[in-house]
């Protein structure tokens, strides 16, 4: 599609202030145990800390949390502790390591200041406080959890550290802020849902994380702006989009440097959540390296204007279907397959030649098989959305392995996103990152197992607040009956297993102890699943039994 250079208008762009960090002061009070009981404060004393679980004192307007007790440093709070409290200042001093989830969700606090101590703020610290109006962050903080801020409408500004390195989902989302500033580049800025529904998206028509015109790194391309129809064109040497900031959009970039695209910064259709997206023109410059670096959704129409031409953009993959097996086959001609470039629609995929895939690339609903024929994936490559995957092939250290996956319908949803959670970086003896089996391991061990106390589910339940699922927001409760175990077991025992990986023997003594139960229960299920009575019985055989 030819476009006129004219089409395209320069942008308003908004860049966030500069500020210069300085140390914050909290008054430090040490109680005794006796002094902390009748203020109200119950706590659990540690090996060297004291933790406080809860307060039942008096309605407080100045929240002095202790700095000791009985000598002992206060370095922890319970979540939820001071839920809906009256109080309109908090203080967090700096032997602070860790709050609870939604510790302050709900309160009355207009101001809270934290000192140098503490560096990470968990998911709803601050959920719904609607008079906070000031926050004096720490310079140690390194990671504010999803939703930490989320429906604060009185707070319109806010200063980052440079030690920030990762914001939550929607962590200011519905917030007031309108503003904020940041002490230097600050890598944790570089995802446009953490500001969505706030005064600052919605206000602005760009949105730069840097005070710098010749290195733009764009967080958000207002939606508002786009829905005008009023393509944006871009000067500068070098341009990076972060997560999240293009939704249907028409932008020129032919006269920029270098073009960078973080995973998901072009939003999928799939990510709408039932909104419009709107189609979008990207105009590349002529450097190859923009051009082989991101897989662009369909919706979008990429070119290269010239003076006298106009070049298409087929993307960077080619894809061919082979009629004989019923699969897809996945040439890749660039190095990097991003998030959400497999189409659910395929049963099974064969992927040709190295490459590397991000974070949940693999994003089908219906595929039940996969192969990698030259590599090993080595990143969480399979999205929450894998509901029929049954089988793994990769190829490592020159060797093809493969894994199954038993079918959900036999052993619930949770099981199966659990098995597929192994296919997660774990620390080989080669230094490489491969499969994981200690998840499937963590959940076989006990009947009745939840994230409080398994390791495994509470990385599930993780994955699935950031990924928006509400129902785990408490916890994740699994009962693992003799038929899941008994279907795990063959799975783990009939999958080729890795140098690295623990022995199996646990597996074998279940099915061996409870053969007459698996025997039934395996003739039972044959006629849809016939593979695993026969597995069984190889199984058996093979060891004489």
């Amino acid at each position: 599609m030819r476009q006129k250079p004219l089409f395209f208008k320069e942008p308003q762009i908004y860049f966030p202030k500069l500020f210069k960090a300085v140390p914050n002061t909290v008054p430090h009070i040490a109680l005794t145990s006796k002094e902390a009981v009748e203020e109200g404060y119950s706590f659990r004393k540690k090996r060297h800390s004291v933790k406080i679980t809860g307060y039942h004192g008096k309605k407080l307007k100045q929240l002095l949390i202790p700095y000791s007790i009985d000598g002992m440093p206060v370095d922890e709070i319970r979540g939820h502790t001071f839920e809906k409290s009256s109080c309109t200042t908090v203080y967090i001093h700096e032997k602070i390591r860790r709050l609870g989830e939604g510790v302050f969700k709900g309160c009355n606090v207009k101001k809270a200041v934290f000192e140098d101590g503490i560096t990470s703020l968990s998911a709803y610290t601050f959920y719904e406080c609607k008079a906070l109006e000031k926050v004096l962050l720490p310079r140690t903080l390194k990671n504010i959890g999803e939703r930490c801020f989320m429906f604060c409408k009185a707070l319109r500004y806010i200063e980052f550290p440079e030690s920030l390195c990762n914001m939550g989902y929607q962590a200011f989302c519905r917030s007031g802020l309108e503003d904020f500033a940041v002490e230097a580049l600050t890598p944790g800025i570089n995802n446009a849902d953490v500001f969505s529904g706030t005064p600052l998206i919605e206000n602005n028509q760009v949105v730069c994380t840097y005070p710098d015109k010749s290195d733009l790194t764009v967080l958000h391309v207002n939606s508002t702006y786009c829905k005008q129809d009023i393509p944006i064109k871009f000067k500068a040497a070098s341009i990076t989009f972060c997560c999240a900031s293009l939704w249907g959009f028409s932008i020129d970039l032919s006269e920029c440097g270098k073009v960078r695209f973080y995973r998901n910064a072009v939003c999928d259709k799939r990510e709408t959540r039932g909104y419009r997206v709107r189609p979008g023109i990207v105009v590349l410059p002529e450097n190859e390296e923009s051009k082989q670096n991101y897989a662009f959704p369909e919706y979008v129409t990429v070119a290269n204007y010239f003076p006298d031409k106009n070049r298409k953009y087929n993307g960077p993959a080619e894809t061919d279907y082979d009629d004989s097996d019923d699969s897809c086959v996945i040439t890749p001609v660039a190095d990097f397959l991003p998030a959400w470039t497999v189409d659910e629609e395929w049963d099974k995929i064969r992927i040709k030649g190295h490459v590397r895939i991000g974070r949940n690339a693999i994003n089908a609903y219906d595929l039940r098989e996969i192969i990698f024929e030259d590599f090993c994936p080595e990143d969480r490559i399979f999205s929450l959305y894998c509901f029929e995957l049954r089988k793994v092939s990769f190829n490592y250290k020159g060797g093809t392995y493969t894994k199954y996956i038993p079918p959900r319908e036999l052993v619930t949803l949770t099981v199966t996103r659990l098995m597929t959670l192994a296919f997660t970086p774990c620390s080989a003896p080669s230094g490489r990152t491969v499969y994981d089996r200690r998840f499937i391991d963590s959940i076989f061990e006990k009947q009745r197992i939840s994230s409080d106390d398994n390791s495994a589910l509470a990385t599930l339940r993780e994955r699935l607040l950031m990924t928006g699922w509400q129902d785990c927001r408490e916890k994740i409760n699994l009962k693992v009956t003799k038929s899941k175990k008994a279907l795990i077991a063959v799975d783990v025992l009939r999958s080729d297993r890795l140098g690295h990986e623990p022995p199996v023997d646990m597996y074998f003594d279940f099915l061996r102890a409870h053969r007459t139960f698996c025997y039934r229960y395996f003739r039972k299920i044959s006629a849809k699943y016939p593979e695993y009575l026969r597995e069984f019985e190889k199984i058996l055989k093979a060891h004489g039994i």
